[in-house]
């Protein structure tokens, strides 16, 4: 597994050891990251939660999806999983890329986050599948102050999963790519 685009392009990445651990595809996070570079066409200003403000990659396994948003530009990435080895690899990962000054891995459930000093940009949510844990995970992470009406949500799930119905959530867009289908989201302005 490596980086697929910025700066930090064709980097490796240590991935945890484990059958439960199910990175998403080069080619799946190539197609997300050409997305979200245009991401500015759902707000009404230039901005663009890739590139301002905190990014928030929940069940991050090997924090991947994070890292790679780190190397297209995006100020700060934090990591919640709660596997040790998963944190390990996370941490080995952000020492190797020298991203220690924008990144930082704790061990926490994104259905039982800690509070949020303020809230992310963008947010990465990437559970097992078939464990319905998108849902109480945006409901939880609103509650704890990790989004507001600026957060861009992408959440992946196998497409035979339901889709997350919470009220005062607007479904952007959403794509299939084999066996997992990416939903970005967003609160109601």
């Amino acid at each position: 597994m490596r980086i697929v685009g910025g700066s930090l392009r064709g980097r490796n990445l240590a991935c945890p050891a484990g059958k439960d651990v199910r990175p998403t595809l080069d080619r799946v996070r190539e197609a997300l990251f050409n997305i979200l570079s245009h991401a500015s066409r759902w707000y009404d200003d230039d901005e663009n939660p890739l590139y301002d403000g905190i990014v928030l990659d929940a069940f991050a396994g090997s924090g991947a999806l994070g890292l790679e948003a780190l190397s297209r530009g995006a100020q700060r990435a934090v990591f919640f999983d709660r596997d040790s080895k998963a944190l390990a690899a996370i941490d080995e990962n952000i020492k190797t890329l020298k991203l220690e000054d924008r990144a930082s891995a704790r061990r926490a459930d994104a259905t039982k986050p800690v509070k949020a000093s303020a809230p992310a940009s963008l947010i990465f949510l990437d559970p097992p599948y078939h464990q319905d844990l998108i849902t109480p995970s945006i409901q939880a992470l609103r509650a704890a102050g990790w989004i507001d009406d600026k957060t861009l949500i992408i959440a992946e799930r196998d497409p035979r999963d339901a889709i997350t119905d919470i009220a005062g959530i607007d479904i952007l867009d959403t794509r299939k790519y084999g066996r997992c289908q990416i939903d970005i989201m967003r609160l109601y302005a």
